[in-house]
């Protein structure tokens, strides 16, 4: 090993910080600074463990079922919040405008060729045929 090289331990206490910094959605870098490891060594052993990320993956979906929660307790308190989740939710019910799906036929293709007519060039005749797809 070099002088400039560390080699980090898995440690309980690393594994405890970077939970702790997924539950509240931090970022791969952020977690990393607050476990005091480098990002390097996080994906190697990610990459050694799949079953951590995993579980770090599944803890920074906490704060979004923690908002959701919040949406849904207070509701009910005022007219203007349940609309906000309603447009969201139900966008084709209750959003403000309304999607206009069109469907355009595909555009005819044409295929245009001469048609065997003898030696006169003035007298091709060039006739169209849809050209299947």
């Amino acid at each position: 090993m070099s002088v400039g090289q560390v080699k980090y331990k898995l440690t309980p206490e690393t594994i405890k910080k970077l939970e702790e910094a997924f539950a509240i959605d931090a970022s791969i870098t952020e977690a990393c600074f607050y476990a005091n490891i480098r990002t390097q060594t996080y994906y190697n052993w990610i990459e050694q463990f799949p079953e951590m990320k995993a579980r770090f993956d599944e803890l920074r979906n906490k704060p979004v079922l923690k908002a959701r929660q919040t949406v849904v307790q207070k509701i009910g308190e005022s007219y203007s919040n349940a609309m906000d989740y309603l447009k969201r939710k139900k966008k084709s019910e209750f959003g403000d405008s309304s999607e206009l799906n069109v469907v355009m036929p595909k555009p005819l293709l044409f295929n245009l060729h001469k048609q065997d007519v003898p030696d006169n060039d003035s007298d091709q005749q060039i006739s169209e045929t849809e050209q299947e797809d």
